[in-house]
């Protein structure tokens, strides 16, 4: 097979136009093929540029003629095999890192058992309900903890800026369990929260199928220590043992982090904090696309501003197409938000976060020092809304002149249960606030409309990624050859793919099935 790249067409071409342009670079009649990679390029008109896997024999001089836009394909399959004879692991955390780790040890016969504090989807779904409607939280399952992870109450964005080529494993494992198989070939694939919800349910009853057992609102409390190895962990409810323990933490675990402390090697780590930004998702579409046309995704974004002079980095972060800013807060009294969408992403607003990267700059030293300076941010955005989870809002103008708004523009929130008009200034160092005002103006330059005063800010985005690193050499912990820090959580990944792709990792590893990839970890 060739992988054959940089067929650029019009966005209004039909599969039959596609079929003709190969037909045409290949010099044949109904080549066969299949979509390997699709992108949508709006730099000058709008058009689509696909790779294709073209599955049949070329002579040379068709190879010839083609130069650097074919190359052979060699597809590279998982061979799961239990080279270790590991009988048994335990894992807490039911995100996509516990999740993928659980799915791949399991088919490789390993009996595991996934532990999490959260409740499984569709009690995890009533508590976020809860939420939504009245602005009552269940600290133990919301929109951070649960089966699936923070993720499952997202976008269900599957993007990554990893290389490896096991990523694709990721989504064929997604697509087996009932995703859209354009995930495969999108550049910018995304499932949706409401699909992404029946995919993991799916996974966890193919795991329990293969022998694997989940224990819901159940949370790890201790490990029990021996000879200098992890002998069992401990929760509310019992006591594992097993041959191998995976923290498969999110990065909201602000409890376990303090309990890991005590044991394990742990270093603060830099993240970014800012506000979600609202916009009608129209007007984002036009803004990307110069025109309207229903035959056309909802548009995305990806803005960068720096300013080394002031080592400034601020960027949008989790951007949700036709979505809506969602509660995200994991603790009483603590407020901060995440943006959710839908498969079909036709919501009202479009939103993203506008986070700016900080380090100890902000928050001084010490392993849980960022995880002290994100309760104090969360506090302080929780009073301002006037408490029960009320978001504080404003306007983009009123944000630049330092003053509450007084009404909506023609932008309303999309936050539930409530918002309140406050002066979102109020929460941040002033050089955040100033490094996002001076992003968002380059921004508006990038993407026309995007500071429109009317544009809408709530109040806050902190947990864009985990605050400390859980440190590790080969998937292992430093001080404990069984215990195996994974995902986000650890501060090994961001985002779900990512996520996924670790905890993959980490399984192949303890079944020894790794390749020289892994040994760069």
């Amino acid at each position: 097979m060739y992988i054959l790249k940089n067929i650029k067409l019009p966005y209004q071409a039909s599969n039959q136009d596609l079929q003709r342009e190969v037909d045409r670079l290949l010099r044949g009649k109904d080549v066969p093929f299949e979509l390997y990679k699709k992108s949508l390029d709006a730099r000058k008109g709008v058009f689509y540029v696909y790779q294709v896997l073209v599955k049949k024999d070329l002579n040379k001089k068709t190879l010839r003629s083609l130069k650097n836009r074919i190359q052979a394909y060699q597809p590279q399959d998982l061979v799961l095999e239990n080279k270790t004879r590991i009988k048994k692991v335990v894992i807490v955390g039911t995100g996509p890192a516990g999740l993928f780790a659980g799915y791949i040890l399991s088919q490789a016969g390993v009996q595991v058992h996934l532990i999490d504090q959260g409740e499984k989807i569709q009690d995890r779904v009533r508590s976020v309900q809860a939420m939504m409607d009245h602005g009552s939280l269940n600290p133990q399952s919301n929109i951070q903890f649960g089966e699936g992870g923070a993720g499952t109450f997202s976008d269900g964005k599957l993007t990554s800026r990893s290389k490896d080529k096991r990523s694709r494993e990721v989504f064929k494992i997604f697509v087996e369990n009932g995703a859209p198989e354009d995930i495969l070939y999108e550049q910018m694939p995304h499932i949706g929260t409401d699909i992404l919800r029946a995919v993991i349910v799916r996974m966890r009853k193919k795991i329990e199928s293969l022998g694997g057992t989940f224990h819901f609102q159940e949370k790890f409390t201790d490990l029990v220590l021996e000879d200098g190895k992890i002998q069992a962990i401990k929760t509310d409810k019992a006591n594992y043992q097993a041959d191998h323990y995976i923290l498969a933490l999110g990065n909201s675990a602000r409890d376990t982090f303090s309990l890991l402390d005590n044991y394990i090697s742990l270093e603060q780590k830099p993240f970014a904090v800012g506000f979600r930004i609202e916009h009608l998702r129209q007007d984002i579409n036009l803004a990307q696309y110069k025109i309207q046309d229903p035959l056309l995704p909802q548009a995305s974004y990806q803005l960068n501003y720096f300013n080394r002079e002031k080592n400034l980095s601020v960027y949008s972060f989790c951007m949700c197409p036709g979505g809506y800013v969602v509660p995200a807060s994991s603790e009483e009294n603590r407020l901060c938000v995440n943006g959710m969408s839908y498969h079909d992403r036709m919501a009202t607003n479009s939103n993203s976060a506008i986070v700016m990267a900080i380090d100890q700059e902000f928050f001084g030293p010490g392993a849980l020092a960022g995880l002290d300076f994100q309760r104090k941010i969360e506090e302080k955005a929780y009073q301002l809304g006037g408490g029960q989870f009320t978001a504080p809002v404003q306007r983009l103008e009123d944000f630049f002149l330092g003053r509450p708004s007084q009404s909506f523009g023609k932008i309303q929130a999309s936050y539930q249960p409530q918002t309140h008009f406050a002066d979102l200034n109020l929460v941040y160092p002033e050089k955040i606030n100033e490094g996002i005002k001076e992003a968002l103006l380059a921004f508006d330059k990038k993407l026309k409309g995007f500071a429109h005063p009317d544009a809408l800010l709530t109040g806050v985005e902190t947990r864009t990624s985990s605050p400390v690193r859980l440190l590790r050499k080969d998937y292992h912990s430093l001080e404990f050859d069984n215990l195996h820090p994974i995902g986000e959580g650890a501060g090994y990944a961001g985002g779900i793919v990512s996520s996924a792709l670790d905890g993959l990792k980490c399984a192949l590893q303890l079944l020894a099935c790794q390749d020289s990839q892994d040994k760069k970890d």
